[in-house]
């Protein structure tokens, strides 16, 4: 054995009982714990052992505490979004002020639309409402496929830029 087998050694004789309480208070698992501490001299025997480590009895504390605290999180059992709980605690129900706020958006909504020309709304109808295609469009009211999208575009922008202009988004 060379000597830094021998310190090492030394170093898992003198410390694995303070690693083990450590870990087992974080993890609580007998097995686990013994698999963390192998682990925690693995990783000083690994790339750190190209590292000058001053206190190695602090730095194996901390690996191991990391090491434990890790594998707690991984342990944590994830939350089913089926679970019937979580629903039941969210109430899907639009407040009275978002109903009358969208009401009034939907009455806006009409009223601009009743005021565009009537190939537009007839246009813009057709898209939002028949999600027709712009060719389907065209093809309806008789015009080119680029018509038929530049009418679709002022309805949109007509709509949008109204209600905006309401304070509504």
């Amino acid at each position: 054995m060379n000597a830094r087998a021998i310190d090492l050694a030394g170093l898992y004789v003198s410390e694995q009982s303070k690693l083990r309480r450590l870990i087992n208070r974080i993890v609580g698992n007998r097995t686990t714990t013994e698999d963390l501490i192998q682990d925690t001299f693995v990783n000083l025997m690994g790339p750190s052992a190209k590292v000058i480590i001053n206190d190695e009895k602090a730095y194996l504390a901390r690996v191991a505490r990391n090491l434990a605290i890790d594998h707690r999180r991984k342990q944590r059992p994830l939350v089913s979004l089926e679970d019937a709980e979580l629903f039941a605690l969210a109430d899907s129900t639009p407040s009275a002020e978002t109903v009358v706020a969208d009401r009034q958006a939907l009455l806006l909504t009409f009223e601009i639309l009743a005021s565009l020309p009537e190939r537009t709304r007839k246009a813009f109808e057709m898209h939002r409402l028949g999600e027709h295609t712009l060719a389907e469009i065209a093809r309806t009211l008789g015009m080119s496929n680029a018509h038929a999208g530049r009418l679709v575009l002022e309805g949109y922008r007509a709509v949008r830029d109204r209600l905006r202009a309401q304070g509504i988004e």
